[in-house]
């Protein structure tokens, strides 16, 4: 990327949020109390601009503060030290920028048409996450294996027919298996349909989703005991194989479900047989295994963002630096997502995944 479109792009970044809309956000009372140049604003814009310049390190940021007159008038000053930088890194709470990340998400769907895939099933949700990898000796803090640290970014999207786009997001040390935050993804909403992978399996969570009346399509694990309670013919022709009410589960080992569910044998968008359960008894058994496979959307959405997200070298060790650079890199993402915003224009690129706001770079995923 050449100087003028680094230019270009960040001043599009940056209208996205300018520093009153940030202040009112982030509500933190005396957040740059006594601070003279490096605000939590003046940050969010150095980042920005290290992420598109891909600067290896804060000393290479700082150097190119001190070498730049133009860099130092749009910040309006003119050195900071790395270790200035590196302070401001991992003194600042993530969820400040966090909050901002979250803010373009409704900026996003404020502009998006709800055409359902299947007739009207409301607001279809797709939650999976994607884990990025780190040194154990460097962040021991992440540890997740014997040998590998690494941070989980669980995230849920909403999807329409024609776009694909981030809803809410979590960001954890990858220890936390993608079960453990199903109450923090998915809402009691009658309206919202959840559709989610294997690593979501939990019956205790199932049994107070059905309890709740929230409607959700998942993956069954190989090994899962079924007790059947009554089945239905099957449609080979619209690929659906069996389609039955059962309870899942074992009594003896205390897992059994109380609440019975649907499962239904199909096959996946590759042509491999999946075993698919469901609270849903009011759709067809094709239209919930035409959901499963929209999931190749999904997936190819998740790749872009895996691409798109890994970040070449962290700029600190501490959990704080670490979060704070993956929420400013995302925030980069999805301010070009929104750009031009009266000329925008929601489709999906055919055959890429990708979807395009008005022609800008777009969206996020997770896998």
């Amino acid at each position: 990327m050449d100087k003028n479109t680094i230019k270009s792009t960040i001043n599009e970044l940056l209208k996205a949020i300018d520093e009153q809309t940030f202040s009112k956000l982030i509500n933190v009372i005396d957040l740059d109390k006594y601070v003279k140049k490096l605000t939590a604003y003046k940050f969010l814009q150095l980042l920005i601009t290290a992420q598109l310049n891909e600067t290896k390190s804060l000393t290479r940021l700082s150097k190119k503060l001190k070498d730049e007159e133009e860099f130092q008038t749009h910040l309006s000053f003119d050195a900071i030290s790395t270790s200035q930088l590196s302070r401001k890194l991992g003194s600042l709470s993530p969820k400040i920028y966090e909050k901002i990340f979250h803010h373009l998400v409704l900026k996003i769907q404020a502009k998006m048409k709800n055409t359902p895939i299947v007739r009207d099933i409301g607001r279809l949700h797709v939650i999976d996450s994607t884990t990025m990898s780190m040194s154990l000796s460097q962040y021991p803090w992440a540890t997740f294996r014997k040998t590998k640290a690494g941070v989980r970014l669980h995230l849920r999207v909403v999807v329409t027919k024609d776009v694909t786009a981030p809803d809410k997001a979590i960001l954890l040390p990858a220890t936390h298996a993608d079960r453990t935050q199903m109450n923090e993804l998915i809402d009691i909403d009658p309206n919202a349909l959840y559709l989610f992978d294997r690593g979501y399996v939990d019956y205790k969570q199932f049994d107070q989703l059905c309890h709740e009346n929230v409607r959700f399509i998942t993956r069954l694990k190989k090994n899962a005991e079924i007790e059947v309670l009554s089945e239905q013919m099957p449609d080979q022709e619209n690929l659906i194989f069996k389609d039955q009410e059962v309870f899942l589960g074992n009594v003896q080992t205390g897992t059994k479900m109380t609440h019975s569910i649907r499962l239904i044998e199909t096959l996946d968008g590759e042509g491999n047989l999946v075993k698919i359960v469901t609270s849903c008894f009011d759709l067809s058994a094709k239209e919930i295994g035409d959901l499963y496979r929209y999931r190749w959307k999904i997936e190819t959405f998740f790749k872009w963002m895996k691409q798109h997200l890994k970040i070449k070298s962290f700029y600190g060790q501490s959990s704080n630096a670490v979060y704070n650079q993956i929420w400013i890199v995302s925030y980069s993402k999805m301010a070009r997502y929104i750009k031009n915003e009266h000329n925008s224009c929601y489709r999906i690129a055919p055959f890429s995944g990708i979807t395009c706001l008005g022609g800008a770079f777009s969206y996020i995923r997770a896998t």
